[in-house]
């Protein structure tokens, strides 16, 4: 009896090990078939991304971490008649995947969109409320978009929902620029931003951001909140060169979430006006 019993648990053993290990490589398969799909997702969506350092009088410098292997933070520059720029950045709600693929289609949007749309932020921002709202009812994401006339001297501003812009013209000290607008994608209002306009000052730089920037603790449990980020922009202001302001920005951003993974997507851009 007790040899009839020892054979029949080893051999329930014996089927259940093997069973485990069936499973072990069926699921190990399967990670290294979405990982393989992950690595290609990102370098489709890195490609979507400009390519040159600078652009029409913009120089600029990007930083950009995702959460995962892609994410929902996106910019790009549009480029429109007699050298004029647009530049568009944005935050989808949520991560992974389905938020850059949402990233994607809002490239896709700004770039197929009617022409005059791309001369006025609030008519671009608009659109993309209502086709997010139509389209993609569970996707919401905040946005900006930056016309930068170079013929007429002058830059329009549209912000929807997103944090807000922060400039110094020409020299000057670094300061927030206040914007009324609402996330993309609900069809609160219409339109969903009201565009501001100033002059084009050569030598005026922005800083534009997603909130996983502000939204992030460091070891130390504390946040990167506006008034550091004010503080280390206007501390590197008098630097003239572009490339050693923007490296002075960088490590002292580093620095401060040394050892910490953000808990968010995050993006920061950095343009100079040539």
């Amino acid at each position: 009896f007790f040899f009839i019993f020892s054979t029949i648990i080893t051999t329930f053993l014996i089927i259940s090990s093997n069973k485990v290990v069936r499973r072990y490589n069926q699921l190990s398969f399967h990670k290294q078939v979405i990982d393989h799909d992950l690595g290609l997702a990102k370098k489709v969506q890195d490609s979507l991304f400009p390519e040159k350092n600078e652009i029409n009088g913009l120089q600029y410098a990007i930083f950009r971490k995702s959460q995962q292997m892609v994410g929902g933070d996106f910019f790009d520059f549009v480029q429109l008649r007699e050298g004029n720029v647009g530049v568009f950045l944005t935050d989808v709600a949520g991560h992974g995947v389905s938020s850059a693929m949402v990233a994607a289609i809002l490239k896709v949007l700004v770039s197929n969109m009617p022409y005059r749309l791309k001369l006025n932020p609030s008519g671009l921002l608009d659109y993309l409320d209502t086709k997010l709202h139509k389209d993609f009812g569970t996707h919401h994401a905040s946005a900006i978009y930056m016309y930068f006339d170079f013929i007429g001297k002058q830059i329009t501003l549209g912000n929807a929902g997103h944090p807000y812009p922060i400039y110094s013209e020409t020299g000057s000290e670094f300061k927030e620029i206040t914007t009324e607008g609402s996330i993309l994608g609900y069809k609160i209002k219409s339109p969903i931003s009201k565009s501001i306009s100033f002059k084009l000052e050569k030598g005026s730089r922005f800083f534009l951001f997603t909130d996983g920037l502000i939204e992030t603790q460091n070891l130390t449990g504390n946040l990167l909140d506006i008034v550091d980020l004010l503080a280390i922009l206007n501390k590197h202001r008098p630097e003239s060169d572009f490339t050693k302001f923007q490296n002075g920005i960088k490590i002292e951003i580093d620095s401060f979430f040394k050892g910490v993974d953000f808990s968010d997507d995050t993006m920061y851009l950095v343009l100079q006006i040539d």
